[in-house]
């Protein structure tokens, strides 16, 4: 799990991280909002790491806002309401990503507003992200609205560049790569994003140089001069172009086969759209047969643990990638 830097922008969330450690029911529910991109997801797992660490038999069930409420509405329909309620009652913490999707399902609110209230009494911990703040967003609840205020809200900022500079030359390190410091604020500049985008782009530059070579300032410019050719490159054009390259069906690519030769291709075609795109990581599960971004978090990083060591592999996306490159500048 890579530490949270928390920069002066996201200072407070330091104190809520602390205050977990000490009593993880005492400021539940927990609800951290912000932008895409500014690692909320990233703050929830380093959080739930931390209670299960504490509590290895701990009952954590995680869900997305959209996905409670179709599998409750869903259970209330065929009959198995029970085993739905007994799933999200009986938690011992709840982790519930991507709160504002309930503003679809507004029937819903009180069905959480209820759960919220059973866990609260059971000394459950609950920990909640959001995109605003849910206190002054149109369309909860006033009742979820005042159930959420009784615990701690947290803002969870865009890192500023200074912050930027220091999760950049982090993440060149854990890859025992090393960055100028010039190069480190160019690319801060250039990239005014959260820490999985930051990762991605530090990944890029690892890739298309020597495991020896410093990153300095001539590669940084020669990836923004790439990055100008970007702006042509959708989901699709990788797709269709990765289907080829490992010659499968863009069906099977998209859908739920667990063949091998299928599952490295649809993790390359992930890493591509993170790294050639600026789409989420939710457009990208969604484009890729439905999966949740946290399916596609574990793909890109799985991928890239394995080009490190497959030297065959490395060559032949680094192949790939240049290919669609080129397709979009045609």
């Amino acid at each position: 799990m890579r530490p949270f830097v928390a920069g002066p922008e996201n200072r407070l969330i330091q104190s809520a991280v602390e205050a977990l450690k000490q009593d993880a029911s005492q400021f539940s529910p927990l609800v951290l909002y912000g932008p895409s991109g500014s690692g909320k997801s990233h703050l929830l797992q380093g959080l739930t790491g931390l209670l299960i660490e504490r509590s290895p038999d701990l009952n954590v069930v995680s869900v997305t806002g959209s996905d409670f409420a179709r599998e409750y509405g869903n259970s209330l329909r065929q009959e198995t309401a029970n085993e739905t309620r007994t799933r999200f009652f009986g938690a011992d913490a709840l982790v519930l990503e991507d709160l504002h999707e309930m503003l679809h399902f507004p029937s819903m609110q009180q069905t959480l507003l209820h759960l919220l209230d059973e866990l609260e009494r059971r000394g459950s911990t609950v920990l909640i992200s959001c995109r605003e703040n849910p206190l002054t967003t149109d369309g909860f609840a006033p009742e979820l609205r005042s159930r959420l205020s009784s615990g701690l809200l947290v803002p969870v900022a865009l890192p500023e560049q200074g912050t930027r500079e220091v999760l950049i030359q982090g993440i060149a390190t854990r890859h025992h790569r090393q960055i100028t410091k010039m190069a480190a604020q160019r690319l801060a500049v250039a990239f005014p994003h959260g820490l999985l985008q930051l990762s991605g782009i530090v990944n890029r530059l690892i890739a298309q140089t020597q495991p020896s070579q410093v990153i300095d300032m001539a590669v940084v410019e020669l990836l923004l001069k790439s990055d100008q050719n970007t702006a042509k490159i959708t989901l699709r054009t990788i797709a269709n172009r990765t289907a080829k390259y490992f010659r499968v069906k863009l069906a099977d690519l998209k859908g739920s086969s667990r063949r091998q030769s299928i599952v490295q291709a649809r993790s390359v075609a992930m890493l591509l759209a993170r790294q050639l795109t600026e789409e989420s990581l939710k457009a990208v599960g969604k484009h890729f047969g439905g999966r949740d971004h946290t399916t596609v978090m574990h793909a890109v990083s799985s991928m890239e643990a394995k080009l490190k060591k497959d030297l065959a592999l490395r060559e032949a996306v680094a192949e790939l990638r240049e290919s669609i490159l080129q397709q979009s500048t045609s």
